[in-house]
């Protein structure tokens, strides 16, 4: 049996939708949680409509408590041998379920990742550019090749988008962090190193709806905080576990605050997004150091060039000031920080040379499998 746990708050709009996408899985044995998080609209009534409609349906009520505790309420009440979380304003391919299952049997894989797509409020489908779809193969990964492609951001951290068995969740001393967004980052990489085998499979098997209310549709001082302490979760368990990570971590790290205090200068100058300054000052006081690290460390790490030149790009913003009152001062400043995606495509070309150079070295039948993906 498989548990899907729903956490419940203010989608009565998209909340039929998603239920039915469930129910309507070509794989019956199912096991449905919804979780409702002490939702203030119709949503507690239509979850017990749906348990009184579908026997395989069970509608947990509980205090609103956010997201991870919501998700840490399902995972203690499903009975499944595996566990998949889905966003109740979202909904899944009716095949979703069978095909992850029977790609575990074929390729002898304890977790299962696949693509998703995006839709719009009204279910739209809209054009997308996320790397996580950015393979046509199969490919099956040990858990550390697949630890460092997620933090490379070749993996998305969605917890809707792969499916696990419960012991990964269950008398493990797995959580969600309560009170905290961006959770999936903080915890994707425990799930991954609980696994013996990855394969991810290039079926969109998910609609990931793009909508104003959503929990990342924004940007503001308490997220940026949140980010920066799933990013340092996530070091701390992939140190832990894989030890000889430790100064590809160190890169990543300052490959991630680098984007991250980017991005945050250039919300700052074009939307008013007001960063405490201790907040800022941490975080490239946290840059300085990984640079630092990453410079004398004894491993086999660099600084791409283009991080280089972001790392250069985020000194002369600091310098001049990038507060509303410098951005006057300096009317050419904000042109400076232009879309990020770029940043991350020209770091990724450079990543994926490298890649291709160890790979002619090595020379070997697995590495070039690798090869493969990496170019496609």
């Amino acid at each position: 049996m498989v548990s899907v746990v729903i956490p419940v708050y203010k989608v009565a709009a998209y909340l039929d939708a998603c239920v039915a996408s469930v129910t309507a899985q070509t794989y019956r044995n199912l096991e449905i949680l919804l979780v409702d998080d002490g939702s203030p609209d119709e949503c507690p009534a239509m979850c017990d409509a749906w348990a009184a409609r579908d026997p395989r349906v069970r509608v947990i009520h509980k205090a609103n408590g956010g997201l991870s505790d919501a998700r840490n309420a399902g995972i203690a009440q499903a009975t499944g041998a595996y566990i998949y979380f889905a966003d109740s304003d979202d909904t899944l391919a009716p095949n979703l379920v069978e095909d992850c299952l029977k790609a575990m049997r074929e390729y002898d894989a304890d977790l299962v990742m696949f693509q998703f797509d995006t839709i719009s409020d009204s279910g739209r489908p809209l054009l997308s550019d996320y790397r996580h779809n950015d393979f046509s193969h199969v490919q099956v990964l040990t858990p550390v090749e697949a630890v460092k492609m997620q933090v490379k951001a070749e993996i998305d951290g969605y917890f809707w988008a792969f499916l696990a068995p419960a012991s990964t969740y269950q008398g493990s001393g797995f959580s969600f962090p309560v009170g905290r967004k961006i959770e999936d980052l903080s915890r994707i990489c425990e799930v991954i190193g609980a696994a013996t085998r990855v394969v991810r499979i290039p079926e969109a098997l998910y609609h990931y709806r793009m909508r104003e209310g959503s929990i990342t549709a924004g940007l503001d001082p308490q997220l940026m905080r949140d980010w920066m302490k799933a990013a340092d979760d996530r070091e701390a368990y992939v140190v832990g576990r894989f030890p000889e990570l430790k100064g590809f971590m160190k890169l990543q790290q300052l490959n991630f605050f680098a984007n991250l205090d980017y991005e945050t200068i250039r919300q700052s100058l074009i939307a008013g997004l007001k960063i405490d300054p201790e907040d800022a000052d941490l975080m490239r006081r946290r840059i300085e150091g990984l640079r630092r690290d990453v410079e004398h460390g004894d491993g086999d790490e660099t600084i791409p060039d283009t991080l280089r030149d972001l790392l250069g790009l985020l000194r002369l913003a600091v310098s001049k000031g990038s507060d509303e009152r410098a951005a006057d001062a300096h009317p050419g400043l904000a042109d400076l920080f232009h879309d990020m995606r770029e940043d991350w495509r020209q770091m990724r070309v450079q990543w994926v040379g490298a890649m291709q150079e160890a790979m002619r070295e090595k020379g070997s039948e697995r590495v070039e499998v690798r090869r493969d993906n990496a170019t496609e």
